[in-house]
């Protein structure tokens, strides 16, 4: 279901960036931007140009990774750079050899992954971050197959916004978010038919399974991102519940409000309405 009159992707991305990927605005900061050519990496590299002339101090480096799987992987990927080119946006192709065991998905994301790093590592350095396009159906997919495969409490926070040098801008926007993107400012993506492919169970995760839960429970995207965020906080020491959590994230995200959040039966932590400093 397509959101209306809400935030644009663009707009959820600069909100992200900054109070959950550590990138404010002024930052000099190197960010490699994994672009496949499909509609989520060209709207995240899209949305990524146009923020480039708003933030000065941004460096950019659109890498489009080769896999070999497939026949049309290497016209993606010339694709890719004429887009890159056409916005001025500085680009590099690299092929790569997928082999090892474990499957040729896993085998694939680990090859990817590796080559990004050392792009990141050989023009930004060690403080290079490394953007990737997922968004809140694939984190809530991502939840679905852990459950599935059976998984703890802390493994179902799964995909955060930042993960060490991985950040994920796009993770507060839904996928018809960024369908709209792309009709809206005429892209051009590509397809990828693995994503469709039957054999693999993320794809009848998608096809099937989300939405028969969509039936059941339109809001069940935004519930189980909530139950990931939740279960990422479980991997680090805290003595907090979930509500008093909440009360601080929503302290941080909000400096001027009032906040109170009752610590014990004697003891609260009070704040009062705007004496935040910036």
């Amino acid at each position: 279901m397509t959101r209306s009159h809400g935030p644009s992707l663009s707009r959820l991305v600069q909100t992200c960036l900054r109070k959950e990927c550590g990138v404010p605005e002024d930052a000099q900061v190197g960010i490699v931007v994994a672009v496949s050519g499909g509609p989520d990496s060209l709207a995240l590299a899209d949305v990524f140009a146009k923020l480039r002339d708003q933030w000065q101090s941004l460096r950019l480096l659109v890498v489009s990774i080769d896999h070999g799987l497939r026949p049309e992987s290497a016209g993606e990927v010339r694709m890719v750079e004429h887009f890159c080119h056409a916005r001025e946006l500085p680009f590099l192709g690299i092929r790569v050899d997928v082999s090892g065991t474990g499957g040729v998905q896993a085998a694939a994301r680990e090859a990817r992954y590796a080559a990004l790093e050392r792009a990141a590592d050989e023009t930004f350095g060690p403080t290079g971050l490394i953007a990737t396009a997922h968004h809140a159906d694939d984190r809530a997919e991502t939840v679905l197959l852990r459950l599935l495969r059976g998984t703890s409490l802390e493994g179902l926070g799964v995909l955060p916004p930042k993960d060490q040098r991985r950040i994920r801008p796009m993770l507060r926007a839904n996928r018809s978010d960024v369908l709209v993107h792309c009709e809206r400012h005429d892209l051009r993506p590509v397809s990828d038919p693995s994503n469709a492919d039957r054999r693999f169970l993320r794809a009848r995760v998608r096809s099937e399974l989300v939405p028969l839960l969509q039936d059941l429970s339109p809001n069940v995207t935004a519930a189980l991102n909530t139950l990931a965020d939740e279960a990422a906080l479980l991997g680090t020491p805290s003595l907090l519940n979930r509500t008093q959590r909440r009360l601080l994230r929503d302290a941080l995200e909000n400096p001027h409000h009032a906040l109170d959040v009752p610590i014990s039966e004697d003891l609260h932590l009070v704040r009062r309405r705007g004496s935040a400093k910036r």
